[in-house]
């Protein structure tokens, strides 16, 4: 069994749900109101550590145990696990979607990149390329901006950070852990 002790993040986590909870399960983040929670049951959650054994982090850990179903985060089907996915394969699959898009100006192929192209310049833009192979979860937009859930090096507490991804070639550390991510998410807090 996974021992998770009380983080910075996982006490944001907590104050979050809190004010969820005085709202009567409901929530309204950027663009998605979100209701009737559905916490993951707590013999899942005490045995579901990320595929390498190591633990989830607290703030994580915390708000399975209020809901499991808003953000997309877990399977459907048993046995339930995070849905994750390595960070370049996410980063694939906003090129195709990018590509694919049936907006903006028509390119000429010699002068368009191919999904391969851009998922490798986007690693060289990365806040540390290391995370391209590193595991993560895609979570709700905030306009133009995707975040990423990135399982890469978890800080001293356990937490691990949110990537912000924006205008196609910015990225950096948005949010230094779940819990500011769901504070702000929630508009409790403005990101740090």
């Amino acid at each position: 069994m996974t021992v998770h002790t009380m983080s910075v993040s996982a006490t944001k986590t907590k104050k979050v749900i809190e004010h969820l909870r005085q709202h009567g399960g409901q929530g309204k983040g950027w663009y998605h109101a979100h209701q009737d929670p559905r916490p993951l049951d707590e013999q899942t959650r005490a045995s579901l550590t990320l595929p390498d054994g190591r633990p989830l982090p607290p703030s994580l850990h915390a708000w399975l145990a209020f809901d499991a179903s808003w953000f997309g985060l877990m399977t459907d089907t048993p046995p339930r696990r995070l849905k994750l996915a390595p960070l370049k394969d996410l980063l694939r699959a906003q090129a195709r979607a990018m590509t694919n898009s049936p907006h903006g100006q028509e390119v000429p192929a010699e002068e368009s990149f191919s999904d391969e192209q851009m998922v490798q310049v986007w690693v060289g833009l990365l806040p540390h390329p290391a995370m391209a192979e590193a595991l993560a979860v895609e979570l709700p937009p905030s306009g133009s901006q995707q975040h990423f859930f990135v399982f890469h090096q978890a800080g001293p507490e356990g937490e691990y950070p949110i990537v912000g991804f924006a205008s196609a070639f910015e990225f950096w550390v948005k949010y230094p852990d779940f819990g500011a991510y769901l504070s702000h998410y929630f508009g409790l807090s403005k990101p740090d």
